[in-house]
């Protein structure tokens, strides 16, 4: 038998045992409470299921996630709780959980009362035996809507993108890694593989290349953003525009760590600013060749824009920004009953006319149109105004009035020249009567009171037949021509209007010299027309000399075919631009009422009309030389 002391001495060990046995418990209990307490107060959802999906047990926070409590939900199918459209998504990830070792993920939508839906995202690992699963249950629904506005945020930028032909792209300097956006991959007509620098600058132009990578230096080693026009060059040798803006992200010592940018295809706006280039060209080409003014004035009738002829007619009045008062009333401020722009700024039309005079410039006569040019809304006004320069229509318009005035006062003329021959000639028989009343009756000689009417008798007649043939030579010069080509002594033509000319007192301090070869063949033509011709020519020498001068009449034969008469004067002479214009209609250089500017017009005509020819040679301050030829008259074979 065991002693006393050794039965003591073992039921001491035994009670300590115990105690260390109960210490144990004690912790157990205590570790399973700490451990049932964070099961249970974890912030996420715990469940054990079958593989049925039968909860056997939840924590507090899984139970939160259909508003329950845990007890309540033990029996209950896991199934009830997911949405309509989650239950077979369940099932499935249930049946791969049992089906095998290894944690199983997926995610689920929970059917929920609320409209914003719950997210969860489960992960379960069946245990051991394959009867039971711990399923983790965590709330995703923040991440799962936050991961649905980026899809959407990126779908609806790639839709941007793509109806504005934008992509985007970021390149790392480092490793040269390049990413870019679908669109961009578009743009360039790349493959998602080939995102690479090769693959981009392979598409840059040639002629645009260097640009290209000298601005993506200059970004990467300053860190600038900048921005560039370039085009691309595709295998099928189609170019395109893009415009692209390059930012830098910069790390905190300043260096480049990345590049962000977009690029836009402006092909379709290259094209259509060369189109409106090239019709602003045809337009402004339509604009300069209008033979008239044409001025644009803004709202506060200030010059806005002009074609080419507005500054010929006026320097200085219509450069731009210039105000109309500086045209139309440089007297006053505003005009408003006056000024055709402030009248068309006020929606008139306006057609008026206008002398225009300004000190040491010649004055001008306008006929100005202006309308009111109106803006999409109605409300600022512009004015377009055309400027018609008339000022010579109005001088052709006087010369005209003075010429039906000259040619009023020929046909008086002649009437009164008509009136005027016969009592002449009355007179004219009366003094020859007397004359041989003196030679019959000699004793009326002796008679001392009569002694001086023999001379007095012989001047009265000498005289009466002078008159009676410059009327004679005045009628024939006004005679109408029939137009028939006759043969005409030239010469007999000139002396008829030398004999005219001879008498008027403004042509007699000048000499006139006559060197007419007598044995000249005559002409073939119109009497009255080549009258006229000589006149105006005779006429025209007789005024270039302003004081006292010599006019030189010869005739010669030119040749065979051909005689030439030569005017020669000592007068002014003619300028070089003017003697380019001196044959045109209605060009003068005299005043109004001392010519038309149609005598060496018509001289030129008639001259043509007789087969002949006409030339002006002429220098300033030493005179003119005109040679007209005229064929001679030829004899038709019978």
């Amino acid at each position: 038998m065991k002693n006393q002391a050794t039965v003591s001495s073992e039921a001491a060990e035994l009670a300590e045992e115990i105690q260390k046995l109960r210490d144990r418990v004690a912790q157990l209990e205590a570790e399973r409470d700490h451990f049932a307490r964070l099961y249970d107060g974890a912030p996420v959802g715990y469940f054990t299921m079958d593989p049925d999906g039968v909860i056997r047990s939840a924590n507090s926070m899984g139970a939160a996630f259909f508003s329950n409590d845990g007890k309540t939900l033990v029996g209950q199918n896991f199934a009830r709780f997911v949405a309509d459209d989650a239950c077979l998504t369940l099932a499935e990830f249930l049946r791969r959980v049992f089906a095998g070792p290894g944690k199983q993920t997926c995610r689920l939508r929970l059917a929920q009362s609320t409209p914003r839906p719950l997210y969860v995202r489960i992960e379960a690992l069946a245990n051991p035996n394959n009867d039971e699963c711990l399923a983790v249950l965590i709330d995703i629904s923040e991440k799962q809507r936050a991961e649905q506005a980026l899809a959407e945020s990126e779908y609806n930028l790639a839709k941007a993108q793509a109806m504005t032909h934008v992509g985007s792209w970021s390149f790392d300097p480092a490793s040269g890694e390049v990413q870019a956006s679908a669109e961009l991959l578009r743009i360039l007509r790349l493959r998602p593989e080939e995102t690479t620098q090769e693959a981009f600058a392979r598409v840059v132009h040639p002629e645009d290349y260097a640009s290209v990578m000298e601005h993506l230096r200059h970004g990467v080693e300053y860190g600038k953003t900048y921005e560039i026009e370039h085009r691309l060059l595709f295998e099928d040798d189609i170019v395109r525009w893009v415009y692209s803006i390059v930012e830098p992200a910069l790390n905190s010592a300043g260096k480049v760590v990345k590049l962000y940018g977009t690029t836009q295809d402006i092909t379709q706006r290259k094209q259509a600013e060369v189109d409106l280039r090239n019709k602003t060209n045809e337009l402004q080409t339509i604009f300069d060749s209008i033979g008239d003014g044409i001025t644009v004035y803004d709202q506060n009738a200030q010059v806005q824009h002009h074609n080419a002829i507005s500054p010929r007619l006026f320097p200085e009045e219509t450069l731009q920004g210039r105000s109309c008062r500086e045209l139309f009333h440089p007297g006053a401020l505003l005009a408003p009953e006056e000024c055709p722009v402030e009248r068309a700024l006020r929606g008139e039309r306006v057609d008026t006319s206008l002398a225009w005079a300004r000190e040491g410039r010649p004055t001008r006569y306008l006929d100005i149109t202006a309308t009111p040019i109106r803006d999409a809304q109605g409300e600022k006004n512009r004015a377009l105004v055309f400027f018609r320069d008339v000022s010579e229509k109005r001088l052709q318009e006087l010369h005209l009035i003075q010429t039906e005035k000259m040619s009023s006062i020929g046909v008086l003329a002649t009437g009164i020249a008509h009136e005027i021959n016969n009592p002449l000639t009355s007179v004219a028989g009366c003094a020859e009567a007397l004359l041989r009343r003196f030679r019959d009756e000699p004793e009326l000689k002796h008679d001392g009171r009569l002694d001086v009417f023999p001379h007095y008798l012989e001047v009265i007649v000498r005289e009466s037949y002078r008159c009676k043939g410059i009327i004679d030579h005045l009628l024939s010069f006004s005679r109408t021509s029939d137009g028939n080509a006759v043969r005409v002594d030239i010469n007999l033509v000139l002396l008829e209007i030398l004999e005219l000319l001879r008498y008027q007192s403004s042509f007699r301090k000048i000499r006139i010299l006559t060197d007419l070869q007598t044995d000249l063949p005559r002409v073939s033509g119109d009497p009255s027309g080549l009258r006229q011709v000589f006149m105006n020519l005779l006429v025209n020498a007789c005024q270039a000399i302003e004081e006292q001068g010599v006019v030189d009449v010869r005739t010669a034969r030119a040749d065979a075919e051909n005689i030439r008469v030569v005017i020669r004067d000592t007068g002014c002479g003619v300028a070089q631009p003017i003697l380019d214009r001196i044959w045109e209609p209605f060009f003068t250089t005299k005043e109004v009422g001392q010519g038309v500017g149609l005598g060496l017009a018509l001289t030129y005509n008639i001259v043509k009309r007789h087969g002949g020819e006409i030339h002006l040679e002429s220098r300033v301050g030493e005179g003119s030389q005109f040679s007209v030829l005229l064929p001679v008259w030829r004899e038709e074979p019978r």
